[in-house]
């Protein structure tokens, strides 16, 4: 481009810029544009741009970059703005309560109408007798009460008109007409339910009474040689059973009968002398009825017979044997159909095992969602977990199956072609090693311990064990078997192997509740005893892992190589997707005992298949809500964890970092020195716990009995257990209630729902151990609730009495349990106060002393706000230990170690005692309850304000006049400081680890994205692939292959569409987008989501700053 002002600078302009589009990889949309600038070069006075072309050349053989697609990021988001609002949480008390970052509304929102609050009390105060007279009047001849003829007869034009007496009760228009005109209109419609008017009510009465029949094989409705039906044939529609008189056609285009029906959409229930038949319509309403509600097919039955005769006067014959047959035929058939067997040449015949599941199309899998190369990653760049397999195991005790037929009559339509294993080798294999012992010596797990004594006396199986994928709760094919007695190794490592033969990747973390006892001898097993066709590929590396949730029971020393909080790159992985996936199955436990060994696999078979394709079509929404929260978990961990590093000296830091590092990559087992393990102190409630239940083991071993199976320690700590929960849902209510949300609201009343299931299954102890209550209760009216809630339920613990009354309402030697227990309580909670203000005290120190401004310091409150809340947590859980204490022990010298537990005591080492009273909330109180103040100061309360006094000229320092608080003269532990702060060091660690896996999550989820749409893709060309492919098959059957073909095709393309619309910006506030998506594979996207379980955490135990993913932070 040549310049007009060559006296002045060149200018660098658009018209000089130019774009190169490189491709990232092959059949991929999106590829990655260049900006340059042309050179530019002088001649004389005058300036031109010339071009650098740019061509790539692709190296075969070589990783490609995955990330040829991936959603925005954003490392600001969900970050606070600065301001001076993390020096004010930072320097205030503990006990202070976090001030709201929620923006105050400016503008009150439009007030409700009283239809819109109360929209049953308008009904019920104008309505609801309209609505009941509107009812009624059907029962009467309404609008057509003075018709004298039919109207069908008069617009024919008819010489004879006919009495209108018949009304169809299906129809839309609701109008009377005659017998003959009732008959013609119904020809298409035999299924509908007429009624007539004998003049003083409406009778039913059946087409085939008034000489309705249905003739098959012929569009005319005529056959010159029709075949009448079985007199007794019914047919079950979904408004109830039909008598139908139905003729087969026996001309020369004759087909055999039961082909007849099937091309009128009726599936007849036998070939040969057909009785019962059900429409596609009700079999495809029960289907789906019974995936969403899991309600059984008798249910369904007695539905029908409802509706058909509500008396029970004259009730049809019954066909629920028969409605069963169809509708296991019709879910197999559905399961072969939606696989696309039909499309196939080799057709059932050729059906390989665990063809039929839905696959995850989030998981790695090479040669359809990942790019050319994935397995020569460079390993440098630290994404090789971006190919690891998370595979979760467990078993489900509630999915019986009683001793009811056999094999031999009830085979199964299709065991081994889905999720649930092929059943002769797998038997076979159980029964090679049916006196194998496995032993746990895990604390806090009997899985195992008691698996000789699981109840199986009558049953078949006692459960059912199988495998998830870790990211999607999608069910793995071939992943789910049967237990014969208990949870054995020898089931779990044959699912688990199974599993391993759709597994194409060489990573795979596996998560097992008992991982810890499971995985030492697994290769042994591998090589001793595992089938060929089960035994994993070599070359194939195993993470093992322990669930989330489960891990904490574990109390065995060193447990931390186990938790999903320290295993790279897992990211927020919990695991615990088994549980979710058990929780909306367990519904199929009662419908699925007592029938027959096949019929109940197919059942779970195509109840699996359903939950995965959910999961399959929701997708979108799923990875667009966890991409969101996963943003802002990792901005704000990394925000926290800058702050907490620059408060710290950094030669310590980089000690520490050297430590983590090298752990981190040791392999399993670790022998590396464990950063993130903390040595307890003191005598720990669960030490005195376990003492409690060994003295009981030896009460029993000499002979002694308790009242219940719950021994007086269990229903102690289980009271305890209750305590502490209750604590934690006042704290969230709290919280709930300064910034509710619709979400908020719905959590908090679902953890009081469980609460409260909890409390009132303690209570049933009650009349054991605490037999004199009633009497108490008697005596004593316990003052009227003024709430419902579960955390204000009073839990009747010994304490809660007084000494009088306590020895003759208690059980003998309960109270002195409760006292153990409590002894062991104080030092556990005062200790853990202890642990929190010592990380406040160094963070606020170096903090005053070497940061300036919101950004240096750190613009996320995270930390500082995981610290108070776990003080507060302790000092509650003192406090009620204290009073509890005092309540069964009475004054003494223990008072001396665990005083009264005030708020200005909660401080650190430099703390100074100087705290300003709170002032109570006006406005609050009735007329009649004020007594003429205006405040209450209340030392023991979570509203209580600790903030500095506002400082005036002549202040001091403080210094001076400084007091330690007596928690810090307590001597609690042997342990001596040494200038080695172990607890400092373990919160930083963690802290290190929340990091990585928040970082890990987002490169996880940009992956999942990625590899989901070229799955989308892939599977739309396997569709399309598949259109006319089937040689020797009529002309118009290989139209509806080819038609169907096409439409599953085009219905993976919608998905990919509109999920690639919905991640075109996930970090944008409104997500409307995400609602409403769903999909049926017959029809298209018409059916509503089902609200995902999916794996949501947001574990305390997890993340911190690295660089060790920054350079992968782009891809």
């Amino acid at each position: 481009m040549e310049s007009n002002r060559p006296t002045k600078r060149p200018r660098t302009s658009h018209g000089n810029v130019y774009h190169d589009e490189v491709p990232f990889v092959q059949d991929v949309d999106y590829n990655v544009v260049h900006a340059s600038e042309g050179i530019l070069r002088r001649v004389g006075n005058d300036f031109c741009g010339a071009r650098m072309q740019r061509d790539s050349h692709p190296a075969a053989g070589i990783w490609e970059n995955t990330a040829d697609w991936s959603p925005p990021d954003d490392p600001n988001f969900a970050l606070d703005a600065d301001s001076d609002l993390y020096d004010t949480v930072l320097c205030g008390g503990v006990m202070d309560e976090t001030p709201s970052t929620e923006p105050v509304a400016t503008t009150s929102s439009k007030k409700k109408s009283t239809v819109s609050k109360r929209p049953h009390v308008v009904w019920m105060n104008l309505h609801r007798q309209v609505y009941l007279n509107e009812i009624v009047r059907w029962a009467g001849r309404g609008d057509f009460r003075t018709a004298k003829h039919c109207p069908d007869c008069m617009s024919r034009c008819a010489e004879s008109l006919g009495s209108p007496e018949y009304r169809c009760k299906e129809c839309f228009q609701p109008d009377l007409v005659c017998k003959s005109c009732c008959v013609k209109r119904h020809r298409v419609h035999p299924l509908h339910v007429i009624k007539k008017w004998t003049g003083s009510r409406f009778v039913k009465i059946s087409l085939k009474d008034m000489g309705l029949t249905v003739q098959l094989n012929h569009s005319s409705m005529f056959c010159e040689n029709s075949i009448p039906c079985h007199a007794n044939m019914l047919i079950l529609h979904t408004n109830g059973i039909h008598s139908i008189a139905v003729q087969y056609c026996g001309c020369s285009r004759a087909i055999p009968h039961h082909i007849q029906l099937l091309r009128r959409r009726l599936y007849p229930a036998s070939q040969i002398s057909v009785k019962t038949c059900a429409t596609f319509e009700l079999l495809r309403h029960l289907h789906k009825m019974a995936l969403t509600t899991k309600a059984s097919t008798y249910d369904f039955y007695r539905c029908l017979d409802k509706l058909t005769d509500g008396t029970g006067i004259d009730p049809p014959k019954s066909r629920y044997r028969a409605l069963f047959r169809m509708i296991m035929q019709w879910r197999h058939l559905q399961m072969l159909k939606w696989a696309g067997i039909q499309n196939e040449d080799g057709g059932i015949a050729a059906i390989r095992p665990g063809q039929l599941a839905v696959r995850c199309p989030s998981c790695p899998h090479p040669g359809m969602n990942l790019a050319n190369g994935w397995e020569n990653a460079p390993s440098e760049i630290k994404i090789r977990f971006l190919y690891m397999m998370i595979v979760c195991m467990d078993a489900n005790f509630r999915l019986k199956n009683q001793l009811v037929s056999n094999y031999s009559q009830d085979p199964g339509l299709g065991i081994g072609w889905a999720y649930m294993v092929p059943r002769k080798p797998y038997e076979e294999y159980i029964l090679r090693h049916v006196n194998d012992e496995d032993i746990s010596t895990c604390v806090g797990f009997q899985a195992l311990a008691k698996k000789n004594n699981k109840f199986n006396v009558g049953l078949r199986y006692t459960g059912a064990n199988i495998t998830v994928c870790g990211r999607s709760e999608m069910i793995l094919p071939l992943g789910v078997g049967n237990l014969q007695k208990g949870e054995r190794y020898t089931n779990m490592d044959y699912i688990f192997g199974s599993t391993l033969q759709f597994v194409m990747v060489n990573l795979v973390l596996i998560s097992y509740d008992i991982m810890c006892q499971w995985f030492i001898n697994l290769f042994k097993r591998i090589d001793e005893q595992w089938p060929a066709h089960i035994k994993p590929r070599p070359e194939i590396k195993f993470i093992p892992a322990i669930p989330k949730l489960h891990e904490p029971m574990h109390n065995t020393p060193g447990h931390e190589v186990f938790s999903l909080n320290f295993i790279k790159g897992c990211g927020h992985t919990d695991c615990e997707c088994v549980e979710r996936v058990w929780s909306s199955h367990n519904a199929l436990a009662n419908a699925t005992k007592t029938q027959g060994p096949g019929s109940r696999q197919d059942i779970l078979d195509d109840h699996f298949g359903f939950w995965n394709w959910e999961k399959y079509i929701s997708m979108g929404s799923t990875l667009l809500r966890r991409y969101k929260g996963a943003v802002r978990e990792r901005n704000l961990q990394m925000e926290g964890h800058r702050g907490l590093t620059a408060s710290l000296d950094q030669d310590l830091v980089s000690s520490w970092e050297k430590m983590c590092v090298e752990w981190d990559d040791d392999s399993f087992p670790k022998t590396k020195k464990n950063p993130y393990h903390l040595d307890a102190t003191g005598d720990s409630e669960a030490q005195a716990k376990k003492e409690l239940a060994d003295e009981e083991a030896k009460y029993l071993e000499g002979g002694g009995t308790f009242l219940h199976a719950t021994t007086p320690s269990a229903f102690i700590g289980m009271g305890l257990d209750l305590e502490a929960a209750q604590h934690r849902i006042r704290r969230l209510a709290r919280s709930t209630a300064t910034t509710s949300t619709l979400r908020k609201d719905g959590d908090l009343t679902e953890q009081r729902n469980a609460l409260l299931s909890r409390i009132r299954a303690w209570e049933q102890l009650l009349p054991i151990y605490v037999p004199g209550l009633l009497q108490y209760h008697s005596d004593h009216p316990p003052a009227d609730r003024t709430s419902s809630n579960a955390e204000d339920t009073p839990l009747w613990l010994p304490s809660r009495f007084s000494e009088p009354h306590r020895s003759k309402i208690c059980a003998p030697g309960l109270p002195a349990i409760e006292e153990r227990l409590r002894d062991a309580q104080l030092p556990d909670a005062l200790e853990n106060v202890k642990k929190i203000l010592k990380i406040k005290s160094r963070m606020i120190s170096f903090k005053n002393k070497n940061i300036r401004g919101q950004r240096d310091g750190t613009r996320s409150r995270s930390v500082i706000d995981r610290v108070h809340d776990r003080a507060r947590y302790s000092a509650d859980k003192y406090r009620e230990a204290r009073v509890a204490k005092y309540a069964l022990a009475g004054p003494g010298d223990w008072e001396q170690s665990f005083r009264v537990l005030e708020d200005n005591d909660i401080r650190g080492y430099q703390d100074p005692n100087r705290l300003r009273p709170c002032v109570g909330r006006r406005g609050v109180l009735e007329d009649d309850q004020l007594d003429g103040t205006q405040g209450v100061s209340n030392n023991q309360t979570d509203e209580f304000t600790l903030l500095n006094d506002t400082r005036k000229h002549r202040d001091g320092t403080g210094e001076t006049r400084r007091t330690l608080s007596w928690i810090w003269l307590t001597t609690l532990s042997s342990n001596a400081e040494d200038g080695k702060d172990d607890i400092l060091q373990s919160e930083w660690a963690r802290s290190r680890a929340r990091v990585l896996r928040g970082k890990e999550e987002v490169m996880i989820l940009k992956e999942e994205m990625r590899r989901v749409l070229a799955f989308l893709d892939w599977k739309a060309r396997w569709w399309r692939a598949r259109e006319g492919v089937k040689s020797g098959v009529s002309k118009d059957l290989a139209e509806g292959l080819t038609s169907y073909a096409h439409g599953q095709a085009a219905l993976q393309e919608e998905l990919s569409t509109h999920f690639r619309r919905l991640w075109k910006s996930p970090l944008q506030e409104a997500m409307s987008l995400a609602d409403g998506i769903g999909g049926d594979r017959d029809t298209g996207l018409n059916v509503a989501t089902a609200a995902d379980t999916s794996n949501d955490d947001d574990d305390d135990d997890v993340d911190d700053e690295c660089d060790e993913y920054n350079s992968a932070d782009d891809i």
